[in-house]
């Protein structure tokens, strides 16, 4: 089989002769030079490059026409315009709705972006001979802020502002579009269900504040007009124990225990609830239903719901009045149109598209001009250090990637360093790959995340809600409201506050991708001991060459993990999210002296999202404990060690000089495999080659 191997690679390497004499010189001589051009960009990175890009264009196209239809369909008022006015439920369905496209939007920008920003901060191979001459090396086929300081200027100019226009993405898009409740002020009255038979002046009302008089007197035309909403106990409870009334107003509970079928008494008022008039109060006036609680509650009035709905089914519910305790039998609630709003703001509409068109344009810009051709992949490293190897890394065919880090971290690597290494067999587990401090910092930023959530948690606790526990998925809920006279009361205050987490997740998915594509680029590196096979390369594959993965991850993770960020992203926006609320007073009137800008967040929300982040901490964790499938050395994502492992015909037996050191012709385009090759002494050498290789023997030395 190797025999017929080397035959299959000779023949390959002879038909080929010519083209691998352009390849090297750079220059093409396709009998059809326009369709060999074509085709090579639409295989190569800069295809990838060109949909990335064409995909900020659509993104981009989708933020205008949004733009220009939701302005041009509404008029303005505080730089917020109105998408949608009437039935809460709808309103929360499609706000649902367009989060999702938000995320999936959002998803699509940032890919397209990291792509980019990996293409300008991956080193060229000029870019590595210099650093190389240095004694220093440089990241291939991972993200890397470390070879920001050693690409050109330009580059790294436009890796910036690709960060930077990130940053919008995080803080305000899933925060364009957002929903605002109507919520009504409301009077309760207790007496007989016949209000709506009797004339006025049959009325007799108990003893009552003058201010409310003018609602019962409305309440009294909806009984005659039939307006008002028959309620059983039961139904009464669940339509008025809820944070903001949003359908009901004035109400009438039906009861005997009045003087005569004529009286009417006032039970209490219920005014629009505000948590920070809650955080100042004492229950039960800062509950947004007071008059459900018993006198002198211990806690929050939810914390009794349970207990009053029981009663009810029994038919022994009784509500604690301001001038008398009332058993209902029924109730009558007045009937008012839902005025809920799903709204955009202008501004922060504006920056999104502002960044949109940063991104797009930075993205444009490299698919037409770059002209330098990055190293992408550990592949495309190995194809261009088999070409022309880099005499510099000569005789260092074991040092991993970890220990020429270490070197560096303390001075610079030696012109020559001869020593030989013994070879070890045993295969190394994932995360050896990772330096120390990458699992520090991750270690580190996931129980900043998990504690923030935990944090969020205990005020969900401490508040002693019940049902904030049984709470939607961004439904709004008194005990899950953050209080406080330094809390922000701005959009925009509030918009950047809720938004920080998707900052954090963010920074966390970005070290958390650079750690997995590090092991997952080892792991394919240790299988070049085992098998033959062509590189990974990002430029238009050749022969036995193979198309690299995006963004050099393997699509069995890569595309599991972004639908896992995606939800993640996703469970984070109803974790903690902006909750407007429009105030409406006693009358049905706009009250906005009244209304509320706030964070509400969702506990049951928060545990799933806590739920994912430590799957995925521990999923990671367990994929670092598997073992490489051959003791080959770990390059990982250092330059230095993977240029070590390209002089397929070095002899560390002999002097440098007597020794024709350039590869094979077109070696990079042939199946590789890595091992020992043959040499004349006592020290082996470890190589990738076309021709015939062994596994290293264990504790024998190699240079």
């Amino acid at each position: 089989m190797v025999l017929d191997a080397l035959r299959h690679d000779h023949e390959l390497l002879l038909l080929s002769d010519n083209e691998c004499r352009s390849q090297n010189s750079g220059q093409d001589k396709d009998a059809h030079p326009k369709r060999g051009r074509l085709r090579k960009w639409l295989s190569g990175w800069k295809f990838t490059l060109s949909l990335a890009s064409a995909g900020c264009i659509i993104v981009l196209s989708f933020n205008f026409g949004f733009l220009f239809w939701a302005v041009a369909r509404d008029r303005l008022k505080k730089d917020r315009g109105v998408l949608y006015e009437g039935d809460c439920d709808r309103v929360r369905h499609l706000n649902t709705g367009l989060h999702l496209l938000i995320n999936l939007l959002s998803t699509a920008l940032l890919g397209a972006s990291n792509y980019g920003m990996q293409c300008l901060c991956a080193p060229t191979r000029k870019d590595l001979d210099k650093v190389h001459l240095q004694g220093n090396w440089l990241d291939i086929g991972v993200p890397s802020l470390r070879n920001l300081f050693h690409i050109s200027r330009e580059r790294s100019y436009l890796w910036i502002c690709l960060a930077l226009s990130s940053l919008p993405l995080h803080l305000v898009y899933n925060s364009t579009i957002f929903s605002t409740t109507a919520a009504y002020s409301y009077t309760v009255f207790s007496g007989h269900d016949s209000l709506g038979t009797k004339s006025q002046g049959e009325l007799v009302l108990g003893q009552m504040n003058e201010e409310y008089t003018p609602s019962f007197e409305r309440l009294y035309e909806a009984a005659r007009n039939g307006s008002l909403d028959r309620l059983e106990t039961s139904e009464c409870i669940n339509a008025y124990a809820t944070t903001y009334q949003t359908r009901h107003g004035d109400l009438l509970l039906v009861t005997d225990d009045v003087n005569t079928t004529n009286h009417y008494d006032m039970v209490g008022f219920q005014s629009v609830y505000s948590p920070y008039n809650s955080w100042r109060a004492d229950p039960p006036h800062g509950d947004p239903y007071a008059w459900l609680c018993p006198p002198d509650p211990d806690g929050s009035c939810s914390t009794y719901l349970s207990n009053i709905r029981s009663q009810a089914e029994k038919n022994n519910w009784i509500v604690y009045g301001y001038y008398g305790n009332y058993s209902v039998d029924s109730c009558f609630g007045k009937r008012l149109p839902e005025h809920c709003k799903l709204q955009y703001s202008l501004p922060l509409v504006i920056v999104v598209i502002i960044a949109n068109f940063v991104k797009a344009a930075i993205l444009c810009y490299m698919a037409v001009r770059m002209a330098e051709v990055p190293l992408l992949t550990t592949g495309d490293a190995i194809a261009s250090y088999l070409s022309q190897p880099d005499r510099r890394t000569l005789g260092r065919c074991l040092v991993p990637g970890g220990r020429v880090r270490g070197i560096c971290y303390t001075g610079k690597v030696p012109s020559r360093h001869y020593k030989a290494m013994v070879y070890e067999e045993k295969p190394k587990r994932w995360y050896s790959v990772v330096s120390y401090r990458k699992q520090k910092v991750i270690l580190i930023l996931w129980l900043i995340a998990i504690g923030a959530c935990v944090f969020l948690l205990g005020l969900g606790s401490v508040s002693d809600g019940v049902e904030v526990w049984d709470a939607q998925f961004g439904s709004i809920n008194a005990q899950a409201m953050i209080k406080g006279d330094n809390w922000p009361t701005t959009l925009i205050g509030n918009t950047i506050t809720a938004n920080i987490p998707q900052l954090i997740f963010s920074s966390l998915y970005f070290i958390f991708n650079g750690i997995l594509t590090s092991m997952t680029l080892a792991a394919e590196w240790s299988r070049y001991a085992l098998l033959r096979r062509g590189v990974r390369v990002s430029w238009n594959p050749r022969f036995a060459q193979r198309s690299s993965y995006f963004l050099s991850l393997p699509y069995w993770y890569a595309i599991p993990l972004m639908v896992v960020s995606a939800i993640l992203h996703w469970l984070i926006s109803q974790s903690l999210f902006v909750v407007g609320i429009e105030a409406f007073d006693l009358e049905g009137l706009r009250s906005p002296n009244a209304d509320l800008i706030t964070c509400g967040y969702t506990p049951v929300a928060i545990v799933s999202a806590i739920a994912v982040g430590v799957f995925m901490f521990i999923w990671l964790v367990g994929l670092g404990f598997k073992r490489f499938a051959s003791g080959m050395y770990l390059a990982g994502s250092c330059s230095f060690a993977i240029a070590a492992a390209c002089h397929p015909k070095y002899d560390p037996n002999m002097e440098e000089e007597d020794q024709d050191l350039d590869s094979p012709e077109g070696i990079e385009f042939m199946p590789l495999q890595w091992g020992s090759v043959p040499v004349q002494g006592l020290v082996g050498h470890c190589t990738f080659s076309k021709g015939e290789v062994n596994m290293p023997q264990s504790q024998r030395v190699y240079q």
